[in-house]
């Protein structure tokens, strides 16, 4: 019998032989459980020393049933599904990955941007129907200006990447990075107003809390440029969709790059999917194998830390 029990709580990836194989090297055996709800997590995780945490709620009803859990490992950046009070007080570390998939997101985000921007999806589904030599409202991004709110790692990386393209600047805002470390790397501070104001394409590189969620909304949409394209790549309730539905199908902003949805999976039958001036993806910005095996690695190392007593590269909580 193994010495400890890890959980992967919904079993999204086709194999987990990085895990296992990692794993083993303390006695412990990796069990593939499929949780939908809290309930499911406190009955098929209820004797797990870790849990591998993906998308299922880990709610203090939750880790309420988790009888002698001692890490829950978030699969991912974001940590929202997990209730940290509620693991705090039941003396479970949460880690997550921070720094995973800066340069798969950026990629993604880059791949949006002139997505949008030429109308690839469009003309491709066109040309395949027949048609050709399609008119569109397209720019050049040379002088252009891109805004990114929200100027964290994966942003970074995004400004590292576009810094060949001749843009006439790059702008971001930003509360809780100062000016000096921000001129940097290139970037010109400003207020929220002012980004929307004179930004061409509009980046978002935020984590959904209640300070960001609906941020993009009627109000904020009206102080873009016509011609401003949003991408999202982080989470999708930092947009109002009936506001963003509202902009695409007016013409007031010129298109928007989205692989972050308030309703996940979309659905064909979302009303995005009937606009041509929108590019959908289906939140797999992260997901290329180099960032899937880094993903897989960081979230089993950070088991095995607390596992074996050592302090864990990316501790969330603190007990």
């Amino acid at each position: 019998m193994a010495k400890y029990t890890v959980c992967v709580s919904d079993e999204r990836h086709a194999s987990y032989e990085v895990e296992r194989a990692m794993l083993q090297s303390i006695d412990a055996e990796l069990k593939l459980c499929h949780c939908g709800s809290d309930e499911d997590i406190a009955v098929q995780c209820a004797d797990a020393d870790a849990v591998l945490l993906d998308l299922a709620p880990m709610t203090a009803k939750a880790i309420a049933g988790l009888k002698k859990c001692r890490v829950i490992s978030r699969y991912g950046v974001g940590f929202e599904n997990v209730d940290l009070a509620a693991a705090t007080a039941a003396g479970i570390q949460v880690t997550n990955v921070p720094d995973y998939c800066m340069e798969d997101v950026s990629d993604h985000a880059l791949a949006l941007m002139l997505s949008c921007l030429r109308h690839i999806p469009m003309r491709d589904r066109k040309v395949r129907e027949g048609a050709w030599n399609l008119q569109a409202t397209s720019f050049r991004l040379k002088d252009k200006t891109l805004g990114v709110i929200g100027a964290g790692r994966i942003a970074r990386a995004l400004i590292r990447k576009v810094s060949g393209f001749g843009l006439k600047e790059v702008v971001a805002y930003d509360p809780y990075i100062s000016a000096e470390d921000l001129a940097k790397i290139g970037v010109r501070k400003v207020e929220l107003d002012e980004l929307l104001a004179v930004s061409d394409i509009i980046s978002l590189h935020l984590h959904a809390n209640a300070e960001t969620n609906g941020m993009i909304n009627k109000e904020t949409l009206g102080k873009m440029k016509p011609t401003a394209i949003l991408i999202n790549v982080s989470r999708g309730p930092l947009v109002n969709d009936t506001d963003l539905l509202e902009a695409l199908r007016e013409g007031r902003i010129l298109a928007a790059g989205l692989d972050t949805h308030n309703h996940e999976p979309l659905g064909a039958d979302s009303p995005f999917c009937q606009l041509d001036n929108v590019v959908l993806t289906d939140h797999t910005a992260y997901s290329t194998a180099e960032g899937v095996q880094e993903l897989k690695t960081k979230a089993a190392q950070n088991v095995i830390d607390v596992l074996t007593g050592a302090a864990p590269k990316y501790p969330v909580n603190k007990l």
